[in-house]
Protein backbone atom coordinates (compact mmCIF):
# COMPACT_ATOMS: atom_id res chain seq x y z
CA UNK A 1 0.00 0.00 0.00
CA UNK A 2 1.76 3.29 -1.26
CA UNK A 3 0.22 6.68 -1.01
CA UNK A 4 1.49 9.57 -2.60
CA UNK A 5 1.94 12.71 -1.25
CA UNK A 6 1.96 15.67 -3.69
CA UNK A 7 2.60 18.85 -3.09
CA UNK A 8 1.61 21.87 -5.13
CA UNK A 9 3.90 24.62 -6.10
CA UNK A 10 2.98 27.90 -5.06
CA UNK A 11 3.98 31.05 -7.47
CA UNK A 12 6.53 33.25 -5.60
CA UNK A 13 6.78 37.67 -5.59
CA UNK A 14 6.27 39.81 -3.02
CA UNK A 15 5.03 43.61 -3.41
CA UNK A 16 7.36 44.96 -0.03
CA UNK A 17 5.95 48.47 0.28
CA UNK A 18 1.97 47.41 0.39
CA UNK A 19 3.56 44.56 2.91
CA UNK A 20 5.01 47.70 4.84
CA UNK A 21 2.10 49.45 4.68
CA UNK A 22 -0.08 46.29 6.39
CA UNK A 23 -1.44 46.33 9.74
CA UNK A 24 0.11 42.61 10.75
CA UNK A 25 2.40 40.15 10.21
CA UNK A 26 2.34 39.79 6.25
CA UNK A 27 3.38 37.40 3.30
CA UNK A 28 2.73 38.44 -0.47
CA UNK A 29 2.77 35.22 -3.04
CA UNK A 30 1.87 36.49 -6.37
CA UNK A 31 4.20 40.29 -7.65
CA UNK A 32 7.10 41.53 -6.97
CA UNK A 33 7.13 45.31 -6.15
CA UNK A 34 8.43 47.17 -9.25
CA UNK A 35 10.44 49.44 -7.21
CA UNK A 36 11.88 47.01 -5.36
CA UNK A 37 13.09 45.68 -8.59
CA UNK A 38 17.38 46.25 -9.14
CA UNK A 39 18.13 45.65 -5.79
CA UNK A 40 20.64 43.06 -3.96
CA UNK A 41 19.83 39.82 -3.93
CA UNK A 42 19.18 38.54 -0.30
CA UNK A 43 22.44 36.38 -0.72
CA UNK A 44 24.40 40.21 -2.12
CA UNK A 45 22.87 41.11 0.94
CA UNK A 46 24.12 38.74 3.48
CA UNK A 47 27.15 38.47 1.93
CA UNK A 48 27.78 42.34 2.62
CA UNK A 49 26.67 42.10 6.05
CA UNK A 50 29.63 42.46 8.33
CA UNK A 51 27.36 40.70 11.21
CA UNK A 52 26.32 37.74 9.12
CA UNK A 53 29.79 36.64 7.79
CA UNK A 54 29.45 32.80 9.82
CA UNK A 55 26.14 32.76 8.03
CA UNK A 56 27.16 33.39 4.98
CA UNK A 57 30.30 31.18 5.14
CA UNK A 58 27.38 28.43 5.91
CA UNK A 59 25.28 29.09 2.74
CA UNK A 60 27.87 28.71 0.09
CA UNK A 61 29.66 25.81 2.11
CA UNK A 62 26.38 23.63 1.77
CA UNK A 63 24.75 22.28 -1.23
CA UNK A 64 21.04 22.33 -1.82
CA UNK A 65 19.22 19.31 -1.33
CA UNK A 66 15.80 18.21 -2.94
CA UNK A 67 15.78 14.80 -0.24
CA UNK A 68 17.80 13.82 1.43
CA UNK A 69 20.36 11.80 0.04
CA UNK A 70 19.43 14.02 -3.45
CA UNK A 71 21.71 16.24 -3.47
CA UNK A 72 22.21 19.01 -5.87
CA UNK A 73 25.48 20.73 -7.05
CA UNK A 74 23.51 24.47 -6.37
CA UNK A 75 24.58 25.70 -3.10
CA UNK A 76 22.48 28.06 -0.67
CA UNK A 77 24.06 30.95 -1.80
CA UNK A 78 23.09 30.45 -5.52
CA UNK A 79 19.61 29.51 -4.35
CA UNK A 80 19.38 32.69 -2.60
CA UNK A 81 21.09 34.99 -5.12
CA UNK A 82 18.10 33.77 -7.75
CA UNK A 83 14.56 34.53 -8.34
CA UNK A 84 12.39 32.72 -6.27
CA UNK A 85 11.28 34.55 -3.30
CA UNK A 86 12.19 33.83 0.75
CA UNK A 87 12.03 35.33 3.85
CA UNK A 88 15.14 34.77 5.36
CA UNK A 89 15.79 35.08 9.58
CA UNK A 90 20.30 35.21 9.74
CA UNK A 91 21.60 34.68 12.87
CA UNK A 92 24.23 37.02 13.47
CA UNK A 93 27.60 36.46 14.35
CA UNK A 94 28.57 34.96 17.20
CA UNK A 95 25.14 33.91 18.44
CA UNK A 96 24.93 30.07 17.12
CA UNK A 97 27.74 27.41 17.07
CA UNK A 98 29.30 28.09 14.33
CA UNK A 99 32.13 26.04 14.48
CA UNK A 100 29.74 22.92 15.30
CA UNK A 101 28.28 23.84 12.09
CA UNK A 102 31.99 23.66 10.27
CA UNK A 103 32.52 20.40 11.70
CA UNK A 104 29.55 18.81 10.84
CA UNK A 105 30.11 20.21 7.39
CA UNK A 106 33.91 18.62 7.73
CA UNK A 107 32.47 15.25 8.65
CA UNK A 108 30.50 14.38 5.35
CA UNK A 109 27.01 13.88 3.69
CA UNK A 110 24.92 13.50 6.76
CA UNK A 111 26.55 15.83 9.23
CA UNK A 112 26.04 18.40 5.81
CA UNK A 113 22.61 17.55 5.88
CA UNK A 114 22.52 17.95 9.64
CA UNK A 115 23.39 21.52 9.37
CA UNK A 116 20.93 22.61 5.81
CA UNK A 117 17.98 20.78 7.94
CA UNK A 118 18.54 22.04 11.21
CA UNK A 119 20.03 25.53 11.21
CA UNK A 120 19.72 26.81 7.13
CA UNK A 121 15.82 25.50 6.49
CA UNK A 122 15.17 26.40 10.06
CA UNK A 123 15.97 29.72 9.40
CA UNK A 124 14.02 30.40 5.93
CA UNK A 125 10.60 30.56 4.60
CA UNK A 126 9.02 30.84 0.87
CA UNK A 127 7.53 34.21 0.41
CA UNK A 128 8.27 37.41 1.94
CA UNK A 129 7.03 38.10 5.53
CA UNK A 130 7.46 41.78 6.84
CA UNK A 131 7.80 42.52 10.73
CA UNK A 132 4.66 44.98 10.57
CA UNK A 133 1.67 45.57 13.05
CA UNK A 134 1.33 43.84 16.57
CA UNK A 135 -0.09 40.31 15.84
CA UNK A 136 1.03 36.75 15.20
CA UNK A 137 1.17 34.22 12.48
CA UNK A 138 1.95 30.44 12.03
CA UNK A 139 4.38 30.06 8.75
CA UNK A 140 6.32 26.88 7.63
CA UNK A 141 9.50 27.16 7.81
CA UNK A 142 11.05 25.75 4.18
CA UNK A 143 12.13 22.48 6.42
CA UNK A 144 8.43 21.75 7.04
CA UNK A 145 8.74 22.80 10.57
CA UNK A 146 5.98 25.58 12.21
CA UNK A 147 7.02 28.51 13.75
CA UNK A 148 5.49 31.46 15.34
CA UNK A 149 6.06 35.28 13.58
CA UNK A 150 5.22 37.04 16.47
CA UNK A 151 5.34 40.60 15.07
CA UNK A 152 4.08 42.11 18.32
CA UNK A 153 7.20 40.76 20.10
CA UNK A 154 9.93 40.83 17.39
CA UNK A 155 9.99 37.48 17.51
CA UNK A 156 10.74 33.96 15.54
CA UNK A 157 10.31 30.83 18.03
CA UNK A 158 12.40 31.54 20.77
CA UNK A 159 14.42 34.71 19.27
CA UNK A 160 14.44 37.97 19.40
CA UNK A 161 14.95 39.90 16.10
CA UNK A 162 17.17 42.70 16.20
CA UNK A 163 16.96 44.05 12.88
CA UNK A 164 14.03 43.45 10.81
CA UNK A 165 12.44 44.26 7.36
CA UNK A 166 16.10 43.94 4.85
CA UNK A 167 14.71 44.47 1.18
CA UNK A 168 15.90 42.51 -1.71
CA UNK A 169 14.87 42.17 -5.20
CA UNK A 170 13.77 38.39 -4.14
CA UNK A 171 12.75 38.68 -0.70
CA UNK A 172 13.25 39.88 3.08
CA UNK A 173 16.16 39.45 5.36
CA UNK A 174 15.77 39.81 9.37
CA UNK A 175 18.50 39.42 11.32
CA UNK A 176 17.94 37.20 15.07
CA UNK A 177 20.18 37.16 17.82
CA UNK A 178 20.65 33.20 17.46
CA UNK A 179 19.13 30.24 15.38
CA UNK A 180 16.11 29.26 15.87
CA UNK A 181 15.13 26.74 18.03
CA UNK A 182 15.41 23.18 15.80
CA UNK A 183 12.85 20.94 17.02
CA UNK A 184 12.84 17.11 15.49
CA UNK A 185 9.83 15.19 14.65
CA UNK A 186 8.98 11.59 15.97
CA UNK A 187 10.96 10.26 13.05
CA UNK A 188 14.39 12.13 13.02
CA UNK A 189 13.88 12.37 16.74
CA UNK A 190 14.35 8.00 16.12
CA UNK A 191 17.17 8.24 14.05
CA UNK A 192 18.70 10.37 16.46
CA UNK A 193 19.08 8.01 19.03
CA UNK A 194 21.38 5.05 19.37
CA UNK A 195 18.96 3.46 21.86
CA UNK A 196 16.25 3.42 19.80
CA UNK A 197 18.85 1.59 16.58
CA UNK A 198 16.35 -1.61 16.56
CA UNK A 199 13.31 1.01 15.84
CA UNK A 200 14.68 2.48 13.70
CA UNK A 201 16.05 0.51 11.65
CA UNK A 202 13.12 -1.57 10.96
CA UNK A 203 11.10 1.56 10.33
CA UNK A 204 13.86 2.55 7.61
CA UNK A 205 13.34 -0.15 5.55
CA UNK A 206 10.48 1.47 4.28
CA UNK A 207 12.00 4.56 3.04
CA UNK A 208 11.62 5.27 -0.19
CA UNK A 209 12.14 8.71 -2.86
CA UNK A 210 8.51 9.79 -4.22
CA UNK A 211 8.62 11.33 -7.65
CA UNK A 212 7.07 15.08 -6.99
CA UNK A 213 5.47 15.73 -10.28
CA UNK A 214 3.69 18.74 -9.36
CA UNK A 215 6.95 20.54 -8.21
CA UNK A 216 9.43 18.64 -10.87
CA UNK A 217 9.46 20.93 -14.23
CA UNK A 218 8.29 19.34 -17.36
CA UNK A 219 10.59 19.19 -20.42
CA UNK A 220 9.77 18.41 -23.95
CA UNK A 221 7.33 15.65 -24.75
CA UNK A 222 9.66 12.31 -26.78
CA UNK A 223 7.88 9.66 -28.68
CA UNK A 224 5.05 10.65 -26.89
CA UNK A 225 6.78 10.71 -23.24
CA UNK A 226 6.80 13.31 -21.19
CA UNK A 227 10.85 14.25 -20.15
CA UNK A 228 11.76 16.14 -17.25
CA UNK A 229 14.30 19.35 -17.04
CA UNK A 230 14.51 19.25 -12.98
CA UNK A 231 12.76 16.12 -10.75
CA UNK A 232 11.72 16.79 -7.83
CA UNK A 233 10.99 13.45 -4.72
CA UNK A 234 10.62 13.46 -1.67
CA UNK A 235 11.49 10.48 0.92
CA UNK A 236 8.26 8.67 2.29
CA UNK A 237 7.71 6.06 4.47
CA UNK A 238 4.93 3.17 3.08
CA UNK A 239 4.69 2.10 6.62
CA UNK A 240 3.66 4.73 8.14
CA UNK A 241 0.69 4.64 5.53
CA UNK A 242 -0.10 1.01 6.86
CA UNK A 243 -0.81 2.40 10.31
CA UNK A 244 -1.85 5.21 9.79
CA UNK A 245 0.51 7.33 11.72
CA UNK A 246 2.70 9.99 9.17
CA UNK A 247 5.75 10.38 11.66
CA UNK A 248 7.56 12.43 9.62
CA UNK A 249 4.76 15.19 8.92
CA UNK A 250 4.08 18.03 10.86
CA UNK A 251 0.56 18.57 10.68
CA UNK A 252 -0.20 16.08 13.18
CA UNK A 253 0.14 15.50 16.53
CA UNK A 254 1.32 12.16 17.84
CA UNK A 255 2.36 10.45 21.20
CA UNK A 256 4.61 7.40 20.05
CA UNK A 257 5.73 4.55 22.68
CA UNK A 258 9.42 4.26 21.87
CA UNK A 259 11.09 0.83 22.96
CA UNK A 260 14.60 1.06 23.82
CA UNK A 261 16.61 -1.93 22.20
CA UNK A 262 16.50 -3.68 25.01
CA UNK A 263 13.03 -3.46 24.92
CA UNK A 264 12.39 -4.56 21.00
CA UNK A 265 14.67 -7.44 21.54
CA UNK A 266 12.24 -8.83 24.90
CA UNK A 267 9.69 -8.12 22.28
CA UNK A 268 10.78 -9.68 19.61
CA UNK A 269 11.81 -12.72 21.80
CA UNK A 270 8.28 -12.63 23.17
CA UNK A 271 6.40 -12.70 19.49
CA UNK A 272 8.60 -14.96 17.58
CA UNK A 273 7.42 -18.15 18.42
CA UNK A 274 3.64 -17.18 17.20
CA UNK A 275 5.00 -16.61 13.34
CA UNK A 276 6.17 -19.79 12.56
CA UNK A 277 6.50 -20.91 8.58
CA UNK A 278 7.37 -23.97 5.87
CA UNK A 279 8.90 -23.66 2.87
CA UNK A 280 5.14 -24.60 1.34
CA UNK A 281 1.82 -24.94 1.66
CA UNK A 282 -0.42 -26.98 -0.32
CA UNK A 283 -4.07 -25.90 -0.20
CA UNK A 284 -7.05 -27.37 -1.92
CA UNK A 285 -9.66 -24.78 -2.34
CA UNK A 286 -13.48 -25.93 -3.21
CA UNK A 287 -15.86 -23.76 -4.46
CA UNK A 288 -19.70 -24.31 -5.42
CA UNK A 289 -21.57 -22.41 -8.17
CA UNK A 290 -24.67 -20.98 -8.08
CA UNK A 291 -26.08 -24.49 -9.60
CA UNK A 292 -24.43 -26.25 -7.07
CA UNK A 293 -21.56 -27.67 -9.21
CA UNK A 294 -18.45 -28.08 -6.55
CA UNK A 295 -14.86 -26.98 -8.29
CA UNK A 296 -11.84 -27.78 -6.98
CA UNK A 297 -8.15 -26.36 -7.26
CA UNK A 298 -4.89 -27.06 -5.47
CA UNK A 299 -2.78 -23.92 -4.87
CA UNK A 300 0.72 -24.34 -4.00
CA UNK A 301 2.51 -21.41 -1.86
CA UNK A 302 6.52 -21.75 -2.03
CA UNK A 303 9.47 -19.45 0.03
CA UNK A 304 12.93 -19.48 -0.24
CA UNK A 305 14.80 -19.83 3.61
CA UNK A 306 15.36 -16.28 2.47
CA UNK A 307 11.87 -15.46 2.13
CA UNK A 308 10.74 -17.15 5.25
CA UNK A 309 13.11 -15.63 7.11
CA UNK A 310 11.80 -12.26 5.54
CA UNK A 311 8.30 -12.65 6.47
CA UNK A 312 8.66 -13.94 9.67
CA UNK A 313 11.41 -10.73 10.50
CA UNK A 314 8.23 -8.73 9.15
CA UNK A 315 5.41 -10.10 11.36
CA UNK A 316 7.26 -9.91 14.51
CA UNK A 317 9.07 -6.38 14.08
CA UNK A 318 5.09 -5.18 12.74
CA UNK A 319 3.62 -6.84 15.92
CA UNK A 320 5.62 -5.22 17.91
CA UNK A 321 6.00 -1.55 16.02
CA UNK A 322 1.93 -1.31 14.84
CA UNK A 323 0.67 -0.13 18.10
CA UNK A 324 2.94 1.88 18.79
CA UNK A 325 1.36 5.55 18.17
CA UNK A 326 -1.38 7.34 18.92
CA UNK A 327 -3.09 10.46 17.56
CA UNK A 328 -4.00 12.84 20.03
CA UNK A 329 -6.58 14.25 18.08
CA UNK A 330 -8.23 10.97 18.45
CA UNK A 331 -8.76 9.94 21.30
CA UNK A 332 -11.66 11.76 22.74
CA UNK A 333 -10.94 14.91 23.42
CA UNK A 334 -8.29 14.00 26.00
CA UNK A 335 -4.95 15.69 25.94
CA UNK A 336 -1.82 13.82 26.08
CA UNK A 337 -0.64 14.77 29.59
CA UNK A 338 -4.08 12.57 30.61
CA UNK A 339 -2.28 9.12 29.03
CA UNK A 340 -0.27 8.13 31.64
CA UNK A 341 -2.96 9.59 34.34
CA UNK A 342 -4.65 6.27 36.19
CA UNK A 343 -8.24 6.79 35.42
CA UNK A 344 -7.89 9.50 33.25
CA UNK A 345 -9.10 8.07 30.18
CA UNK A 346 -10.85 5.50 29.71
CA UNK A 347 -8.99 3.53 26.85
CA UNK A 348 -6.48 4.85 23.98
CA UNK A 349 -6.49 3.88 20.63
CA UNK A 350 -3.83 3.39 18.35
CA UNK A 351 -3.03 4.48 15.25
CA UNK A 352 -3.59 1.01 13.97
CA UNK A 353 -6.88 1.01 15.81
CA UNK A 354 -6.53 -1.18 18.61
CA UNK A 355 -7.67 -0.49 21.79
CA UNK A 356 -6.31 -0.18 25.42
CA UNK A 357 -8.31 0.29 28.21
CA UNK A 358 -7.27 1.66 31.67
CA UNK A 359 -4.99 0.37 33.40
CA UNK A 360 -3.05 -1.21 31.25
CA UNK A 361 -3.13 1.68 28.69
CA UNK A 362 -1.18 3.66 31.75
CA UNK A 363 1.56 0.90 31.64
CA UNK A 364 2.69 1.21 27.68
CA UNK A 365 4.38 4.54 28.92
CA UNK A 366 6.53 2.97 31.81
CA UNK A 367 6.38 5.51 33.87
CA UNK A 368 8.15 7.64 31.89
CA UNK A 369 7.87 11.46 31.15
CA UNK A 370 7.52 12.89 27.18
CA UNK A 371 10.13 14.36 25.15
CA UNK A 372 8.74 17.37 23.10
CA UNK A 373 9.34 16.84 19.38
CA UNK A 374 7.97 19.27 16.64
CA UNK A 375 4.83 16.99 15.91
CA UNK A 376 4.48 15.52 19.26
CA UNK A 377 5.66 13.58 22.26
CA UNK A 378 8.35 10.67 22.86
CA UNK A 379 7.85 8.39 25.61
CA UNK A 380 11.30 6.08 25.36
CA UNK A 381 10.86 3.03 27.64
CA UNK A 382 12.80 0.42 28.80
CA UNK A 383 10.22 -2.13 28.82
CA UNK A 384 7.58 -2.99 26.47
CA UNK A 385 4.57 -3.37 28.50
CA UNK A 386 1.67 -4.65 25.59
CA UNK A 387 -0.36 -7.49 26.57
CA UNK A 388 -0.76 -10.48 23.93
CA UNK A 389 -4.47 -10.11 24.59
CA UNK A 390 -4.09 -6.49 23.53
CA UNK A 391 -1.97 -6.53 20.81
CA UNK A 392 -1.76 -9.75 19.02
CA UNK A 393 -3.58 -12.28 20.32
CA UNK A 394 -7.02 -11.27 19.50
CA UNK A 395 -9.99 -13.43 19.74
CA UNK A 396 -11.05 -13.92 15.70
CA UNK A 397 -14.80 -13.72 15.04
CA UNK A 398 -15.29 -15.61 11.29
CA UNK A 399 -18.93 -14.34 10.58
CA UNK A 400 -20.42 -17.90 8.72
CA UNK A 401 -22.06 -15.93 5.76
CA UNK A 402 -18.92 -14.02 4.81
CA UNK A 403 -16.24 -17.32 5.41
CA UNK A 404 -18.27 -20.35 4.25
CA UNK A 405 -16.56 -21.47 1.23
CA UNK A 406 -17.87 -24.55 0.02
CA UNK A 407 -21.42 -26.96 1.20
CA UNK A 408 -23.21 -30.34 0.48
CA UNK A 409 -26.44 -31.34 1.01
CA UNK A 410 -27.80 -28.25 1.29
CA UNK A 411 -28.03 -24.49 0.49
CA UNK A 412 -26.62 -21.93 2.54
CA UNK A 413 -28.38 -18.55 2.82
CA UNK A 414 -27.61 -15.87 4.34
CA UNK A 415 -30.64 -15.15 6.91
CA UNK A 416 -31.76 -11.82 8.75
CA UNK A 417 -33.55 -13.65 11.58
CA UNK A 418 -36.03 -12.27 13.70
CA UNK A 419 -38.25 -14.45 16.80
CA UNK A 420 -39.39 -13.73 19.68
CA UNK A 421 -38.46 -16.65 21.96
CA UNK A 422 -40.61 -17.16 24.89
CA UNK A 423 -38.63 -19.41 27.99
CA UNK A 424 -39.26 -20.41 31.42
CA UNK A 425 -37.13 -19.92 34.28
CA UNK A 426 -38.04 -21.52 37.87
CA UNK A 427 -36.63 -20.37 41.14
CA UNK A 428 -37.45 -21.63 44.76
CA UNK A 429 -40.57 -19.51 44.49
CA UNK A 430 -42.20 -18.33 41.47
CA UNK A 431 -42.08 -19.69 37.79
CA UNK A 432 -41.36 -16.30 36.20
CA UNK A 433 -42.14 -15.98 32.20
CA UNK A 434 -40.30 -13.58 29.89
CA UNK A 435 -40.18 -12.62 26.02
CA UNK A 436 -36.52 -11.81 23.83
CA UNK A 437 -36.53 -10.37 20.56
CA UNK A 438 -33.44 -12.10 18.80
CA UNK A 439 -32.24 -10.27 15.70
CA UNK A 440 -29.02 -11.03 14.32
CA UNK A 441 -27.95 -12.23 10.55
CA UNK A 442 -26.67 -15.87 10.51
CA UNK A 443 -25.78 -18.86 7.57
CA UNK A 444 -29.02 -21.44 7.50
CA UNK A 445 -27.83 -24.40 6.17
CA UNK A 446 -30.94 -25.46 3.94
CA UNK A 447 -31.27 -29.09 3.38
CA UNK A 448 -31.83 -30.39 0.00
CA UNK A 449 -33.55 -33.43 1.28
CA UNK A 450 -35.65 -33.90 4.19
CA UNK A 451 -32.95 -36.70 5.71
CA UNK A 452 -29.97 -35.06 4.48
CA UNK A 453 -27.15 -33.95 6.54
CA UNK A 454 -26.28 -30.62 5.95
CA UNK A 455 -22.16 -29.82 5.41
CA UNK A 456 -20.66 -26.95 5.02
CA UNK A 457 -16.97 -25.65 5.09
CA UNK A 458 -15.45 -22.61 6.61
CA UNK A 459 -12.37 -21.32 5.44
CA UNK A 460 -10.10 -19.47 8.81
CA UNK A 461 -7.05 -16.99 7.39
CA UNK A 462 -4.03 -15.89 8.91
CA UNK A 463 -4.14 -17.92 12.00
CA UNK A 464 -1.04 -17.98 14.37
CA UNK A 465 1.13 -20.84 15.28
CA UNK A 466 -0.28 -21.45 18.75
CA UNK A 467 -3.16 -23.07 20.36
CA UNK A 468 -6.59 -21.82 20.35
CA UNK A 469 -9.80 -22.24 22.20
CA UNK A 470 -12.43 -23.29 18.69
CA UNK A 471 -16.31 -22.38 18.87
CA UNK A 472 -18.74 -22.64 16.66
CA UNK A 473 -21.62 -20.22 17.49
CA UNK A 474 -25.10 -21.89 16.66
CA UNK A 475 -28.33 -19.57 16.69
CA UNK A 476 -31.44 -21.97 17.94
CA UNK A 477 -33.75 -22.80 15.35
CA UNK A 478 -36.94 -21.55 16.35
CA UNK A 479 -39.10 -22.87 13.53
CA UNK A 480 -38.11 -26.60 14.23
CA UNK A 481 -37.83 -26.01 17.81
CA UNK A 482 -34.69 -28.74 18.61
CA UNK A 483 -31.14 -28.49 18.64
CA UNK A 484 -28.37 -29.61 16.32
CA UNK A 485 -26.25 -32.89 16.56
CA UNK A 486 -23.13 -32.18 14.34
CA UNK A 487 -19.64 -32.87 13.74
CA UNK A 488 -16.39 -31.18 13.23
CA UNK A 489 -12.86 -31.50 11.43
CA UNK A 490 -10.03 -29.81 10.88
CA UNK A 491 -7.56 -29.44 8.29
CA UNK A 492 -4.28 -27.52 8.80
CA UNK A 493 -0.53 -28.03 7.72
CA UNK A 494 1.71 -29.83 10.35
CA UNK A 495 5.67 -29.05 9.75
CA UNK A 496 5.15 -31.62 6.65
CA UNK A 497 4.06 -29.90 3.44
CA UNK A 498 0.76 -31.35 3.37
CA UNK A 499 -2.51 -30.27 5.07
CA UNK A 500 -3.90 -32.65 7.94
CA UNK A 501 -7.51 -33.90 8.57
CA UNK A 502 -8.27 -33.79 12.33
CA UNK A 503 -11.56 -35.05 13.66
CA UNK A 504 -12.65 -33.07 16.41
CA UNK A 505 -13.78 -34.85 19.99
CA UNK A 506 -16.64 -33.67 22.31
CA UNK A 507 -15.33 -32.99 25.79
CA UNK A 508 -17.98 -35.72 27.63
CA UNK A 509 -20.83 -33.70 29.46
CA UNK A 510 -20.32 -30.99 28.19
CA UNK A 511 -21.04 -30.81 24.50
CA UNK A 512 -21.83 -33.77 23.43
CA UNK A 513 -20.34 -37.15 23.56
CA UNK A 514 -17.31 -38.69 21.10
CA UNK A 515 -17.02 -37.27 17.65
CA UNK A 516 -20.93 -35.90 18.21
CA UNK A 517 -21.51 -32.09 19.41
CA UNK A 518 -24.67 -30.77 20.46
CA UNK A 519 -25.81 -27.62 20.82
CA UNK A 520 -27.98 -26.22 23.93
CA UNK A 521 -31.42 -24.71 23.14
CA UNK A 522 -31.83 -21.25 24.26
CA UNK A 523 -31.28 -21.36 28.19
CA UNK A 524 -30.26 -19.18 31.28
CA UNK A 525 -27.03 -19.23 32.50
CA UNK A 526 -26.18 -19.20 36.41
CA UNK A 527 -25.86 -15.43 36.20
CA UNK A 528 -29.00 -15.04 34.94
CA UNK A 529 -27.98 -14.33 31.19
CA UNK A 530 -30.51 -15.44 28.21
CA UNK A 531 -29.02 -17.20 26.06
CA UNK A 532 -30.19 -17.53 22.50
CA UNK A 533 -27.16 -18.94 20.95
CA UNK A 534 -24.86 -21.56 21.98
CA UNK A 535 -21.08 -21.45 21.55
CA UNK A 536 -20.10 -25.02 21.27
CA UNK A 537 -16.86 -25.77 21.87
CA UNK A 538 -15.40 -27.56 19.69
CA UNK A 539 -11.81 -27.56 20.44
CA UNK A 540 -9.96 -26.96 23.59
CA UNK A 541 -6.03 -26.33 23.52
CA UNK A 542 -5.65 -26.84 19.62
CA UNK A 543 -2.37 -26.33 18.36
CA UNK A 544 -1.63 -24.66 14.53
CA UNK A 545 2.30 -25.71 14.77
CA UNK A 546 2.13 -23.32 11.38
CA UNK A 547 1.33 -19.54 11.09
CA UNK A 548 -0.92 -18.51 8.34
CA UNK A 549 -0.45 -14.82 8.99
CA UNK A 550 -0.04 -13.23 5.45
CA UNK A 551 -0.57 -16.20 3.30
CA UNK A 552 -3.44 -15.21 1.15
CA UNK A 553 -3.48 -18.63 -0.74
CA UNK A 554 -3.28 -20.64 2.27
CA UNK A 555 -5.47 -20.94 5.51
CA UNK A 556 -6.91 -23.66 7.88
CA UNK A 557 -10.24 -24.50 7.22
CA UNK A 558 -12.99 -26.00 9.36
CA UNK A 559 -16.17 -28.60 8.12
CA UNK A 560 -19.19 -28.91 10.56
CA UNK A 561 -21.54 -31.13 9.39
CA UNK A 562 -25.11 -31.93 10.79
CA UNK A 563 -25.37 -35.97 12.04
CA UNK A 564 -28.64 -37.62 12.85
CA UNK A 565 -29.75 -41.27 12.48
CA UNK A 566 -33.20 -41.91 11.66
CA UNK A 567 -34.31 -42.28 15.04
CA UNK A 568 -33.10 -38.71 15.68
CA UNK A 569 -34.72 -36.97 13.27
CA UNK A 570 -37.29 -35.78 16.03
CA UNK A 571 -35.07 -34.63 18.79
CA UNK A 572 -32.71 -32.41 16.33
CA UNK A 573 -32.92 -30.61 13.04
CA UNK A 574 -30.95 -30.76 10.25
CA UNK A 575 -31.77 -27.07 8.80
CA UNK A 576 -28.72 -25.94 10.91
CA UNK A 577 -27.90 -21.68 11.73
CA UNK A 578 -24.82 -20.86 12.20
CA UNK A 579 -23.57 -17.35 13.42
CA UNK A 580 -19.89 -17.51 13.31
CA UNK A 581 -16.91 -19.47 14.16
CA UNK A 582 -14.90 -17.89 16.75
CA UNK A 583 -10.36 -18.91 17.60
CA UNK A 584 -9.77 -17.79 20.97
CA UNK A 585 -5.47 -17.96 21.05
CA UNK A 586 -3.98 -19.07 23.70
CA UNK A 587 -0.32 -18.11 24.93
CA UNK A 588 2.56 -19.36 24.81
CA UNK A 589 4.42 -20.15 27.68
CA UNK A 590 7.54 -18.45 28.60
CA UNK A 591 11.04 -20.49 28.54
Amino acid sequence: MKRRHIYSLISRSLPLLLLLAASSCSDDHFTVNPEVEGRSTIWENIKSNTDLSQFADILSSIHYSKSKGNTTSQTYADLLNHDQTFTVWAPADGTFNYDLCKELIASGSAGAYKVETELIRNCMARYSHLLSGNKAEEIKLFNDKSAIFDCASAMLKNRTITRSNIGASNGVIHILNGAPEYLPNIYEFIESRPDLDSLNKFLRTYEEQVFNENQSTQGPTVDGNITWVDSITFLDNIYFNVIGAPLNKEDSTFVMVMPNNDAWSYAYNKIKGYYNYQPEYVQEIVSVDDNGNETKETRTTTFSQAEIDSITRFYINHTTARNLVFNVNQQFGHPYTDFTKPGACDSLKSTWGDAFKDPYSVALFDGKSPIELSNGYAYVVDHFNYRPEDSWLFKEDFEAERFYESYSSCTPISNRIYTNWSYMTDSTDISTRKDTLIQETVLRLSPTRATANSSVTFRLPNTLSTKYDIYAVMAYNASANRPYQFRANLNYHKSSRTSTRQQLQAIDGVNGSGRNFVSKPPHVDEKGQFHFNDSVLIAQDFEFPISYVGIDDAYVTLEIQSYMTSSQRTTYTNEVLIDKIVLVPKEKNEE
